[in-house]
């Protein structure tokens, strides 16, 4: 019988809520947004991958052939980065603030940014808003799951550290480095922050911890708060001094952030936590994925409203808005599922 992770999936949705909180800036006061979600919500992505390493690595120890889990759960995510990429076609040539990304182009300059964008981002970026998220989990599992198949774990988790290291030494500490300065201008269509980069050593780091659960969620639960209360401070001291330096690329990335992002997996998994059961979880794991993707199109069409119709929203407006639309549209696209015709549906979470 495989385990239950209930509140894995409330944290889920709380990580989702974090990231539109990222994107939407809704608090009135600067620095409140900066701490809580440039800060302490950079958790969520790292997160995420770390979940996903977790549960697919969890998923591999029972089954007799794993590479053909892999396959069909790379299958199934491919469908999902499918489904939002027809749903967003009119998103596709739009940029933050319904800017559109090819102003002025034509010719093979055009077809050379429409290529870029469709295909060479899928690997580099985001071939639409928010995307790069898939993508980089898919290009992440195939080097992870299936390149690195047979590399021992300690060797993986070497890796991970390492790997880790340098994406955070290149986004912090970029812009000291001539050299790393000059690549990036070469490569402009690269964004180190938002590629498989991210992915790799979150996905190795779950893996681990699945590999090891045992061990793991007899992790004393008070310890493990007490971490991630002490760890609360340090972020928002982390981001003030990154944002005050001119030395990073981006800070989409914080060390601390990304310590949470493991130490809240912990809790998660704990044997304290397991006891923990939430009856519509599933409902959760289901909407915090729909509310992932679904944002983007609001955040871009928000301005476009104000633009073109004059109809202004507060941050916290749109903010409040996104999730409650969101949830009456997904509640209405859960009900339409359960027609056998209109299955085609869940491939949106």
């Amino acid at each position: 019988m495989l385990t239950k992770y209930d509140m894995l999936d409330a944290f889920k949705l709380i990580a989702a809520l974090f990231v539109i909180g990222i994107h939407a800036w809704p608090l009135p006061d600067v620095n409140s947004n900066v701490i809580l979600f440039q800060g302490v919500g950079r958790f969520a992505v790292p997160f995420f991958l770390l979940t996903t390493g977790f549960l697919l690595q969890n998923r591999l120890k029972n089954i007799k052939e794993p590479q053909n889990y892999v396959f069909h759960y790379l299958k199934r995510l491919f469908q999902f980065y499918v489904a939002w990429w027809v749903l967003y076609l009119w998103l596709t040539p739009l940029k933050w603030g319904g800017i559109y990304r090819f102003e002025g182009q034509q010719g093979g300059q055009l077809a050379k940014s429409i290529f870029d964008q469709y295909v060479l981002n899928f690997f580099s970026g985001s071939t639409f808003i928010g995307s790069w998220y898939i993508s980089a989990t898919i290009i992440g599992i195939v080097i992870v799951f299936i390149m690195l198949k047979r590399v021992p774990l300690l060797i993986q988790l070497m890796l991970g550290v390492i790997w880790l290291v340098i994406l955070l030494t290149i986004l912090l500490y970029g812009n000291k480095f001539s050299f790393i300065i000059a690549i990036l201008k070469h490569v402009p269509q690269i964004l180190p922050a938002e590629t498989f980069l991210v992915a790799v050593p979150f996905l190795i780091f779950g893996r681990i911890i699945a590999q090891y659960e045992e061990l793991f969620k007899k992790v004393p639960i008070t310890l493990l708060l007490v971490i991630m209360i002490g760890l609360l401070p340090m972020i928002a001291k982390e981001i003030f001094y990154w944002r005050s330096t001119n030395v990073t690329i981006s800070n989409e990335q914080l060390l601390f952030a990304d310590i949470l992002a493991v130490d809240i997996l912990l809790i998660a998994i704990n044997q304290a936590t397991l006891r923990i059961q939430i009856p519509s979880a599933k409902w959760l794991r289901n909407f915090s994925s729909f509310l992932y993707m679904g944002q983007f199109g609001l955040l871009v069409l928000a301005p476009l409203l104000s633009n073109y119709f004059g109809i202004a929203f507060s941050k916290w407006t749109i903010y409040t808005v996104i999730i409650l639309l969101l949830f009456l549209v997904f509640e209405i696209l859960n009900i339409l599922s359960n027609n056998k015709k209109m299955r085609f549906i869940k491939y949106l979470w």
